[in-house]
């Protein structure tokens, strides 16, 4: 989805997420070479008119890396609000920043990054026009990428999911949330 919002000093709602993948000797992160950017980023996006942020994540999550919902689960602090009444209660993000996006320096987006966790191998592939080149990175691998190649910012997010994140957080289905509003 393009920029909603187009003047300098706007922000748009992005959402991004790291699939942690644990069916290996250790874990390890999916990052995809960005098509635009070409460098090594998380997956996400833009948050529709019509969809709350966590319902974009779930959107994105098969857009971008062809995971279906059930096969991954959502990594959650142990103390958090699970449940609203006349609201839906979203997840607790990893994440919560704002940045410039290149190649406009006035343009902001406000992202919330989330991490999923699964044993598998995604049920599909990518949608057309996303990026297919994907790759599984382990902390060791993760502090070898070149600083050209990379968004220093989603390393820096990558190792904080490894290092605090995986060890500390529990996973849960993700449809423990609901992805849109309640009617009222």
């Amino acid at each position: 989805m393009p920029h909603l919002h187009t003047r300098p000093g706007d922000h748009d709602a992005t959402v991004s997420f790291f699939v942690v993948r644990t069916d290996g000797p250790e874990p390890r992160l999916s990052y995809h070479l960005h098509r635009r950017a070409r460098k090594l980023m998380m997956f996400g996006g833009h948050v529709e008119h019509d969809e709350t942020p966590w319902a974009a994540v779930r959107r994105e999550l098969v857009e971008e890396s062809g995971y279906q919902p059930e096969q991954v689960r959502l990594l959650q602090p142990p103390v958090r609000m699970r449940r609203l009444t006349d609201a839906a209660a979203h997840p607790v993000p990893v994440l919560s920043s704002t940045a410039c996006t290149s190649p406009d320096p006035a343009h902001f987006h406000t992202d919330l990054l989330y991490a999923l966790v699964t044993a598998e191998e995604p049920a599909g592939a990518p949608g057309d026009g996303e990026s297919t080149d994907i790759r599984l990175l382990t902390s060791d691998q993760l502090d070898a990428v070149a600083d050209d190649q990379i968004v220093e910012m989603w390393r820096e997010a990558g190792r904080f999911i490894l290092d605090e994140i995986l060890p500390a957080w529990e996973s849960v289905e993700l449809g423990e949330y609901e992805s849109v509003a309640p009617a009222g």
